[in-house]
């Protein structure tokens, strides 16, 4: 009978012990902590444009050539917390839009284009090398970019959702609809 009072007290004692452990549990709760970042809620705001880049407006010599675009759409906001992503239209067949930075290699010649993004512009750069040596000739004919600018997704975020290098997949997500021209 001894046995039987002792598991009876036994199961008492853990009941208690573990009613007074939840008890203490449920008031560790402390102030509410400041508001994390806003997430990527699927409303995107993206604005796409078309410049148009004449071959006198750029320029430089055998180390290189830029131009800049002036783009007040890139905001502090849109700098530091969006993206912004450029593509220079290829028009051979098939017609594309190739992300910059871009790189073309045909044996000795590498072609080379990349951007730089500043708060109201972009400074596009182009860059031909023959053989290891500097040797860029000034554009000859017109070169056509498009910029996409997407506000509240960083890049490194958009990046993580679709493929940013496929101009009709960034397209597609930020449900870009026409371009304006320039």
């Amino acid at each position: 009978m001894k046995t039987k009072k002792q598991q009876t007290a036994g199961s008492l004692i853990r009941i208690a012990a573990l009613l007074a452990l939840l008890i203490v549990l449920a008031q560790c709760t402390g102030p509410v902590g400041p508001m994390g970042p806003p997430g990527y809620d699927g409303t995107a705001f993206a604005y796409s444009a078309i410049y148009d880049v004449e071959p006198n407006e750029w320029s430089g010599n055998a180390d290189g050539y830029d131009v800049f675009l002036d783009v007040p759409e890139i905001t502090e906001t849109i700098y530091y917390e969006g993206a912004v992503l450029v593509y220079r239209l290829i028009e051979i067949d098939p017609i594309s839009f190739n992300m910059l930075p871009y790189t073309y290699v045909d044996n000795a010649l590498t072609i080379y284009m990349d951007y730089d993004a500043y708060l109201g512009g972009i400074d596009l750069i182009y860059k031909e090398v023959f053989d290891g040596v500097n040797d860029t000739y000034a554009p000859e004919s017109l070169m056509s970019f498009k910029v996409v600018i997407v506000e509240g997704i960083p890049l490194a975020t958009l990046k993580s959702m679709v493929d940013i290098s496929d101009f009709d997949a960034v397209s597609k997500f930020v449900n870009l609809d026409k371009a304006v021209v320039k």
